[in-house]
């Protein structure tokens, strides 16, 4: 006698409800170089949003996709090429992996092959960072500070604020930072109280925000720094902030 709830009986409906996959994502393609990133919104199970393809061809183009249960298609258009995506996802949503196929007009010949995606949680962090510089042979200094991440509209990009002060940094002590996120791709330009540029770091996120590895420059052409130009290597230790 079936008196429970429907579906302990065998009735009702058992697909599995669809993930939720709005944030930020890096796919990588087996085999290939483009690496698209960026960010999706989801409605019900339609996804939109805009992805940076990397690699031969590199441009912003729209992704669309589709989900039914844990399955997805999508579909990323970028510098006439065109990139298909199918396979499942996660039920947290975040990872998905598959199969690809891209059709490049004027960007190469046909491929497919394999792909997974990972969802990036939002860069809202407490930083250290470990500067080493190669224009000046032993010197290494440091900085810390904040980064908050802004709202995800569907771009493939969400922008990036914060601050850092240091105790031994020789160009500066203290600069306002504001920059872009896409994927693991992490981009922070440097100005002074006065919005004066300072400077550029280029990094590499892990895909569990606790670190990322790059380059930087502090260099200003037009209105010198105090010490004239720097450049070399930096390393970021991440600590989710308290109050995001």
């Amino acid at each position: 006698m079936c008196v429970g709830v429907l579906t302990a009986c065998g009735g009702g409906n058992s697909q599995k409800p669809a993930a939720n996959l709005a944030g930020n994502w890096q796919i990588i393609m087996d085999g290939n170089i483009k690496a698209p990133s960026g960010f999706l919104l989801q409605s019900g199970t339609s996804l939109d949003g805009d992805f940076l393809v990397s690699g031969n061809c590199s441009g912003v183009g729209p992704a669309q996709g589709q989900l039914d249960g844990l399955n997805i298609a999508m579909t990323v258009n970028a510098s006439d090429q065109t990139l298909s995506f199918t396979g499942t996802t996660t039920s947290e949503g975040t990872s998905m992996s598959g199969n690809y196929s891209f059709l490049g007009s004027g960007c190469g010949g046909s491929e497919a092959g394999t792909w997974t995606g990972t969802q990036i949680p939002a860069l809202n962090t407490n930083f250290q960072g470990t500067f080493t510089s190669g224009d000046t042979p032993g010197l290494v200094f440091h900085f810390s500070g904040t980064l908050s991440q802004g709202s995800n509209t569907g771009a493939s990009y969400a922008t990036l604020s914060g601050n850092m002060i240091s105790t031994d940094a020789p160009c500066f002590t203290s600069a306002s930072v504001s920059g872009q996120i896409s994927g693991t791709a992490v981009v922070l330009n440097l100005t002074n109280s006065e919005g004066i540029a300072l400077g550029k770091i280029t990094t590499t996120l892990t895909t569990d925000v606790t670190s990322m590895t790059g380059t930087y420059a502090f260099v200003n052409f037009t209105v010198p720094i105090a010490c004239g130009s720097d450049f070399g290597n930096v390393v970021f230790t991440l600590t989710p902030s308290s109050t995001m």
